[in-house]
């Protein structure tokens, strides 16, 4: 007799799934402020009985609860799955497409379409030994715009396993996060971001929470909208006028970076009105616009009148470079604005609330330079889920699924485990070297002895140990190391290693006893230590290689327990060298995401110049590798990168290594013919780069040869011909016939050059 099966509970759909927002109240914006405690419902679900019962082999059994949780924002696209409550893996799509970033839209299609994760939510699947039919739960959730639809549309599940926070539940899924991970009993939680969900034209820019044992309670909300912008948008709109970028989008934290550089400015305005009474805060977009015209950026000609009259009008203004010193000195004035701003809405929250210990995410939580502040807001202590961003409510949506729908306890959490990748063994390793012929130069090592050697004798190493981290700070799983006392070294790592701007810091990671001799961070946070999410001001010159221009340093107080490897390697290198502290940053370069596979590390490792990978015991040195096996491996890893090396050599340039880009582009032969066969856009690129080039070495002749095969592919967009074609045909006006037939001989393709080609052929007039 077969045995019986009790059928699986059927879940409820989360009434607020598809829940229309609350009724407005405040002035110009919805009314979700006064709400303080979700209303209760009229037919309220049911928490699932605990450990519900299946009937195996003619006996009850326990069965397992999965949630999985979907972030399907169309940035930093996410998945994590949870089993009875407890963490099982958690991984941004980046990670696994190779696109930093992960945008989840694609450009033929509308921006609300956003494709969800699925690299990551297969490869959670993979990583439980489960199938999509095991999955009990399915929370989604993404910024702006509700997503389940979408999901549904794309993923297996059944309908009424599928929930979503009901609107706007975007900032309640950052504020899961930081809560079901936090060490504290009793939490308050604060979300700070660019933006949340919108509703009636507004959108949520700040919330406040506090839990302790169940859901989350409201306590206040902020809205943004109209003349009113973002904490997060104000931080963005500085980066992108500043040209500091990343997958297209402003470089938040690349701005963090620059501002340790700039000058005070007293005379500028300020820019954040803060409200005494609420906590809230009002940054004008039209005060915005007055002071990047006070500041000096320059507008666009065609349009140098007209005012903002929304953000998306930010490239009004044309960008200064970052390398120049009004670059760094608005970096500035976005780190003092953002400072100021934040300490006063965590000063007015603790004020309200009856936690002494503060929860925070959001992407502004990311900002170590505030966040070394936030105990002057008179917090006990502050965490920061270390994926602040919307990669980070992929947990805080199956957290949300596990306490507040199924109806389940949260219980603090001592010390979060951020490790939430798959571990790679050795013969994956092994393998992934295959691939590139290099199996011959791999040797067998103590990892950590052999890392900490090399480091001492001043050598760069890629480091791939255990699980990958979760967020964007490399933690010791997927790190680049280096000797914290080498003269250089971060010119080294910034040049040679990652390719990215000179002025980029570095952070290093230590034991606690051994940084309590180097970093003064005694007022600093303590839950932060172990995520890289704040600095410290450096107390011995002996870092100084490693000290910002601000005088601090981003580190991280490694556990012993959480990772064994790390912790002996900083221990071995401190017995060589008496500093317990070793440079970490994250293992990528030319612009992809932190490496997860193997695969990844090999082929990163080839394309960086660092001197050798330690993976999971074996090393593969570079010094070990004859230059014509080098020069092979290196060319295949490039076949495998899923980047154009136009791109690369263009993002080189822009960080500030011409000469690099032009040597990248030379050592993969990659030509004009090259270009010509990758289209239009291509050769425009190609030969613009290598007119640059040509100006800075004073090669005139190369440079007009590159300034007149630009101008024989270009033409104006297609909308302009027929504008042209309109306006020559003009029935009544002589003068605008005549700039149609001159237009439209410029919008052609090389008509620019022919045009002007015959005007420098004809004789002057006597």
């Amino acid at each position: 007799m077969p045995p019986l099966k009790k059928p699986r509970p059927k879940f409820l759909k989360h009434p607020g799934a598809q829940a229309k927002p609350d009724k407005p109240h405040h002035p110009g914006k919805p009314d979700l402020d006064k709400r303080k405690e979700r209303k209760p419902e009229k037919n309220p679900r049911k928490p699932m009985e605990p450990h519900p019962l299946e009937h195996r082999h003619g006996r009850a059994t326990r069965r397992d609860i999965y949630v999985l949780g979907v972030s399907m924002s169309r940035h930093d696209r996410a998945a994590c799955l949870l089993k009875n409550g407890q963490l099982v893996g958690a991984i941004g799509e980046e990670r696994l497409d190779r696109r930093r970033r992960s945008l989840g839209s694609y450009q033929s299609y509308p921006r609300g379409l956003v494709v969800p994760p699925l690299a990551a939510i297969t490869y959670l699947l993979r990583l439980a030994g489960i199938s999509w039919d095991r999955v009990d739960l399915c929370v989604c959730g993404r910024s702006m715009t509700l997503c389940r639809e979408a999901l549904l549309e794309r993923v297996p599940f059944p309908a009424d396993r599928v929930v979503e926070p009901p609107l706007p539940g975007h900032h309640l899924a950052h504020a899961y996060s930081a809560y079901g991970t936090a060490p504290f009993a009793n939490c308050a939680v604060l979300v700070i971001d660019e933006q949340g969900h919108h509703i009636d034209g507004a959108f949520e820019k700040c919330t406040w929470y506090e839990g302790a044992t169940g859901p989350l309670t409201l306590v206040d909300r902020f809205f943004g909208g109209g003349d009113d912008l973002s904490l997060g948008m104000l931080y963005n709109a500085f980066a992108a006028m500043t040209s500091l970028t990343e997958a297209d989008s402003p470089a938040a934290g690349k701005l963090m970076g620059l501002a340790a550089l700039g000058r005070p400015h007293p005379e500028w305005p300020q820019l954040v009105s803060l409200d005494s009474a609420r906590g809230d805060t009002l940054v004008s977009l039209r005060r915005l616009d007055e002071f990047l015209a006070f500041a000096g950026l320059p507008r666009r000609a065609p349009i140098h009148e007209a005012p903002l009259r929304q953000l998306e009008d930010l490239p009004f203004y044309v960008p200064v470079r970052w390398d120049t010193q009004l670059a760094a000195d608005l970096a500035r004035k976005a780190q003092e604005e953002l400072e100021r701003a934040v300490l006063h809405i965590a000063e007015a929250f603790r004020r309200r609330s009856s936690a002494d210990s503060l929860c925070y995410a959001g992407g502004v939580a990311l900002n170590c330079t505030t966040n070394r502040r936030l105990l002057e807001a008179g917090w006990k202590d502050v965490y920061i889920h270390p994926a602040a961003t919307d990669d980070g409510n992929a947990v805080g949506l199956a957290l949300y699924g596990w306490i507040e729908v199924l109806g389940r306890g949260r219980q603090p959490v001592p010390v979060f485990n951020p490790f939430t990748g798959r571990r790679y063994s050795r013969r994956d390793v092994r393998d992934a070297v295959r691939v590139f012929r290099l199996d011959a130069f791999v040797v067998e090592t103590p990892g950590s002895e052999e890392g900490a050697q090399r480091a001492a004798r001043g050598e760069v190493v890629c480091w791939f140990e255990g699980e990958s981290e979760w967020g964007p700070r490399a933690l010791g799983g997927r790190s680049i190391i280096a000797s914290p006392t080498r003269p250089g070294i971060k010119e080294r790592i910034n040049s040679a290693i990652k390719f990215r701007e000179a002025f980029r810091p570095l952070a290093v990671s230590g034991t606690r006893e051994g940084l309590a001799q180097l970093i003064a961070y005694d007022t600093v946070p303590a839950s932060l230590a172990p995520y890289m999410l704040s600095a410290g001001q450096v107390i011995d010159e002996r870092l100084a290689p490693v000290r910002h221009v601000d005088g601090t340093v981003r580190y991280q107080i490694v556990n012993r327990q959480l990772q064994p490897a790390w912790y002996e390697l900083i221990q071995a290198f401190g017995r060589r060298t008496g500093i317990f502290a070793i440079v970490n940053t994250s293992f990528n370069t030319l612009g992809e995401p932190l490496v997860e596979t193997p695969m990844d590390a090999v082929r990163q490792f080839l394309l960086s110049g660092a001197d050798a990978l330690i993976a999971q015991g074996l090393c593969l040195a570079r010094a070990d590798i004859p230059p014509a096996e080098m020069t092979r491996a290196l060319r295949h890893a490039w076949k495998l990168t899923p980047i154009d090396p136009l791109a690369v050599a263009r993002g080189l340039e822009d960080a500030g290594y011409a000469d690099a880009a032009i040597r990248l582009l030379e050592d993969l032969d990659y030509t004009a013919e090259t270009a010509m066969a990758a289209g239009l856009g291509a050769i425009c690129r190609y030969h613009a780069l290598q007119l640059r080039a040509a100006v800075r070495r004073g090669a005139l002749e190369r440079a007009r040869h590159h300034a007149d095969v630009i101008l024989r592919w270009s033409g104006l967009p297609p909308e302009a011909m027929d504008a042209a074609i309109f306006m020559s045909e003009d029935p009544d006006d002589d003068r605008r016939r005549l700039a149609g037939r001159l237009i439209g001989g410029l919008a052609m393709p090389g008509g620019a050059l022919r045009l002007f080609s015959d005007a420098l052929r004809a004789k002057p007039s006597r």
